[in-house]
């Protein structure tokens, strides 16, 4: 949730900030000690304890090899630099901060611990992965005490989006399966013959198939990372994050079905090769940033002070009639006030 820069003093500069870290190592000597060790030991089993891929590959190793264009994570690679940028971005937030550690940060913690240890055991290296903000933010807490650990959830909440979706695309029929109803429904509302099995759907005996990459489930992640962004910028009620949050999921998957729906279209009234290939492979360019637009149109909906709206709505229909300048009076303002006499 994005913090009230009104009340914090003007960020630092990146000198400033190189001399107050440099004081805060000679005043808190053991204190850095710990932060320092604490990142060497993330550094280390997250980056150079090989144990996954029949010990050939470390965490990050393993991540960054699923950071590929098969899973359309290429993005992934930019999200620890966002990260920081973001910790950068929020440093007035975090130097006004009260330093209060706590111990309550020791739980999540050893949360962290116990996820990255299951993960070695299972050989699960996205539990592993999971284990970084539970870490991160546990250590935050621990050091730093709540009211400055809770500039670190969103970043946290970040680190999620870095776990490669590779094994997930492959449990995606529900969504297939939707994907493919859902555009057999729109062809039958527009009379288009197509014939849906499963996840197939055949055009003129041609088929196109719903693959696991077109369930949705990559514009979707990439959405709700975007959206993610959006909404910790732009909206400070929790209420309105969580809505647009939410209506970005749809309006994905609505551009998702509405691009399939075209593939079919393409397929039908022009050429399936073109359909099945070009037009398949560029048109998720054209239909995503619709619905990024439509996210934000939606969060401009959301924040618009309907309340003057109505006010000035209901001013407008209340207003008296006045008539135009030249208009001839009514029949009722010719007529004299008072009685007519007539003398005979």
């Amino acid at each position: 949730m994005p913090s009230d820069t009104e009340s914090l003093p003007p960020p630092i500069s990146f000198r400033d900030a190189l001399v107050r870290f440099g004081g805060w190592l000679r005043r808190e000597p053991l204190q850095a000690l710990l932060v320092a060790l604490i990142a060497a030991v993330l550094v280390y089993f997250l980056g150079f304890y090989r144990v996954f891929m029949l010990g050939t590959q470390s965490t990050a190793a393993w991540a960054w090899s699923g950071w590929n264009e098969d899973n359309d994570q290429e993005h992934c690679r930019f999200i620890l630099p966002l990260i920081a940028f973001l910790l950068w971005h929020h440093r007035a937030a975090l130097a006004a901060a009260p330093k209060q550690p706590s111990g309550r940060g020791l739980v999540f913690v050893i949360a962290g611990v116990v996820t990255f240890v299951v993960a070695v055991r299972c050989l699960q290296p996205r539990f592993a992965l999971l284990a970084l903000p539970l870490l991160t933010y546990g250590a935050a807490e621990y050091l730093g005490g709540r009211a400055y650990a809770r500039i670190y959830i969103f970043p946290c909440l970040l680190m999620l989006f870095m776990i490669p979706i590779g094994g997930v695309i492959q449990g995606t029929i529900s969504l297939q399966l939707l994907a493919s109803k859902t555009v057999g429904v729109l062809c039958g509302l527009l009379g288009i013959a197509v014939q849906i099995v499963g996840t197939t759907i055949f055009v003129d005996g041609n088929p196109f198939e719903v693959a696991g990459g077109c369930s949705g489930i990559r514009s979707l992640m990439a959405m709700t990372m975007l959206a993610a962004l959006y909404v910790h910028f732009t909206q400070r009620e929790t209420w309105k994050q969580f809505v647009i949050f939410g209506g970005s999921i749809v309006f994905a998957l609505v551009g998702n079905v509405a691009r399939l729906f075209t593939v079919v279209l393409v397929a039908k009234w022009y050429d399936p090769k073109i359909a099945g290939g070009l037009y398949h492979d560029y048109s998720g360019f054209v239909f995503f940033p619709f619905a990024v637009l439509a996210m934000v149109g939606f969060s401009n909906l959301l924040n618009h002070d309907w309340g003057r709206v109505k006010k000035r709505l209901g001013k407008t229909l209340t207003a008296p009639e006045t008539a135009p300048a030249g208009a001839a009076p009514k029949e009722e303002e010719r007529k004299p006030a008072g009685p007519i006499s007539y003398d005979y």
